[in-house]
C-alpha cells in the first residue's frame, strides 16, 4: 500500500483507502457472530475506535506517506503495536506487562535509531 501510494503521487488516495475500510468490515460483518449482545456503551467505543484510530490514523497515514520513502513510512507505521499498550493505559489504567514494555521498547529504539541514522546519513543539499 505504501509504495503504491509513493508510485502514484498525483492520485487522491484517500477515497481508496475510505473505500478499503468499507469492504473490510463487509467482509468481516458476517464474522461477528455476537455482535448483537453489544452495549450501547460499547458501540460508542467500537464507533470511536473506528473513526479515530482507524478511520483518521489511516487517512494521515496515507497523505503522510507521500511524503516520505516507503520504506521509512512502514518502518514508521510498525509503530502502532507497540504503543497500543500505552494508549491502552492511558485511556483504561490497565498496566501493560513486562514483556510489552520492553518488546514495544526494542521496536520503538529501533525505529528511532533507523530515522537518526538515515538522517545523519543523507548528504547536506548543496548550496548556491
Amino acid at each position: 500500500m505504501t509504495v503504491v501510494i509513493r508510485r502514484h503521487k498525483g492520485t487522491p488516495m484517500i477515497a481508496a483507502a475510505a473505500l478499503s475500510n468499507f469492504l473490510g468490515s463487509a467482509v468481516s460483518l458476517p464474522l461477528g457472530l455476537g455482535i448483537g449482545a453489544v452495549s450501547s456503551a460499547d458501540l460508542g467505543v467500537l464507533a470511536m475506535f473506528g473513526a479515530c484510530q482507524v478511520g483518521l490514523g489511516l487517512t494521515l497515514f496515507t497523505v503522510g506517506s507521500r511524503l516520505l520513502p516507503s520504506a521509512q513510512a512502514s518502518l514508521i507505521a510498525t509503530l502502532e503495536t507497540p504503543l497500543m499498550p500505552f494508549w491502552v493505559w492511558l485511556a483504561f489504567a490497565e498496566v501493560p506487562s513486562l514483556r510489552a514494555v520492553i518488546g514495544g521498547a526494542l521496536v520503538m529504539g529501533a525505529v528511532v535509531a533507523d530515522i537518526v541514522l538515515g538522517q545523519r546519513a543523507q548528504p547536506a543539499p548543496a548550496e548556491r
